[in-house]
This record gives C-alpha cells, structure tokens and sequence, in this order.
C-alpha cells in the first residue's frame, strides 16, 4: 500500500476557480517524485491538501490508510501525529524562520514536539553539523544568504525526522553553488524509509533527482505518473 493516496481529489477557490480537477496519484516511501507544471496548475494547492492544511471539496486524500480530513485533525492527538510525519520546505525559506538565531530555529519544532533538553540538544548538534551550519548558529535567519536560509529551513524540519519531505522550488532564486550544494544534500536523503515530494520547473534538477516524474496541466490535472 502507497504511503499517501488521493482518488479524485478535487478543489475550488470560494469564488469557484478551480485548483484541482480531479487528481488520483499515489506517493511510496523510498522514492522522490519531481511535480512539474506551469504556474497556476494547482502544484501549491495540491501540496496544501498533503499538507492538511486544505481539504478536497470531494474525493479522498489517504495518509498510511488513514482518511485525513478536517474533522480527523480536529483531534489533537490524530493532528499531532498527522503533522509531525511530514516536513515541507516552502519556496521561500524565509517565510518559516522567525527565532533570534539559526540553532534556536532548529529547538523550536522540538521542544513543540515536547521533547526533553537532552533529545533537543542532540538533534540541533546533529543537523547543524548535517547542514553545514556550524559558522552560523548564533546568527538571525534573516540575515543569512539565501542559500543559508534553505539550510536552515531544512535543518528545522529534518531535526522533527518526518517521514515525508515536501519541497517547493527547493533550488529556486539559488546561485549555482548554492543549487549544487541543495542537490547533492537532497540525493543523500533518499532512503528506503523516507518520501520526497518536490516541485521545480527545472527539468535537468528532475532529471538528477526525481525517481517519478509527475506533470501537472494547466487544467489542474495529472497528466502522467511515472
């Protein structure tokens, strides 16, 4: 069984554009899949959905088997263990760092996860060195070179160990070195217990990436999977 499956998943904006037309596409752990497709295809939608962060106006969105649904994530505990299994990068890094210094962003999520100093400690250690962060871990987010403040994105979520990665642009607005860094770091993530879902109008980045490739239309469908 794929870990995520949606069937027929569809979903308009209030005033009635649509977003999604009727998307069934299956997701399993160990592979990266590469979302492709113009602007305004539903790419940013669809990952809300992944997300629970949006909810299909109809058909189903199935996490390890289980429905998720607004009423589902109403339930603290079932919202907890929902969304501490998937990390999503935003296109934008800087949109989801907002502590004093790069460490204290990566302690954030955890201590949110309620976990003692000692795991916190650790795991901040941990990405920091993973992430190449060491010169900068006292330093603001914000005033971190673009390709710094990806790291750090990424070094928050990776230290909560979700099973699923869902990136957005993940090499967007990055100067060669800084994509290269991101690409090769995104390779040696890949894991028989991980799943990565990315979406990048880069092809050659999907090509060196991606074990799927999926496209999207400009009339909010999927094209092809696989």
């Amino acid at each position: 069984m794929s870990l995520i499956e949606l069937s027929d998943v569809k979903f308009s904006y209030p005033d009635g554009t649509p977003a999604l037309g009727g998307i069934s596409v299956s997701f399993d752990l160990g592979k990266c899949y590469c979302l492709q497709g113009p602007n305004g295809c539903g790419k940013s939608t669809l990952f809300r959905i992944l997300n629970g962060l949006s909810f299909p106006d109809s058909g189903t969105y199935r996490f390890d088997g289980t429905e998720i649904t607004a009423g589902y994530l109403k339930n603290k505990n079932n919202a907890h263990a929902f969304h501490r299994q998937i990390g999503f990068i935003f296109q934008n890094s800087e949109v989801q760092l907002f502590t004093s210094s790069v460490e204290d962003e990566i302690a954030f999520g955890l201590y949110q996860m309620g976990l003692s100093d000692g795991v916190v400690s650790e795991r901040v250690e941990k990405y920091i060195t993973l992430l190449n962060l060491q010169d900068f871990r006292n330093r603001a987010p914000w005033v971190l070179s673009g390709g710094e403040k990806k790291r750090c994105a990424l070094a928050a979520v990776l230290a909560m160990e979700p099973r699923v990665l869902i990136l957005d642009e993940p090499i967007a607005m990055l100067d060669d070195e800084g994509q290269e860094w991101i690409t090769r770091f995104l390779e040696g993530l890949k894991s028989p217990d991980r799943l990565i879902i990315i979406a990048t109008h880069n092809h050659a980045f999907a090509d060196r990436i991606g074990d799927v490739r999926i496209s999207m239309t400009k009339d909010h469908v999927i094209s092809g999977n696989g």
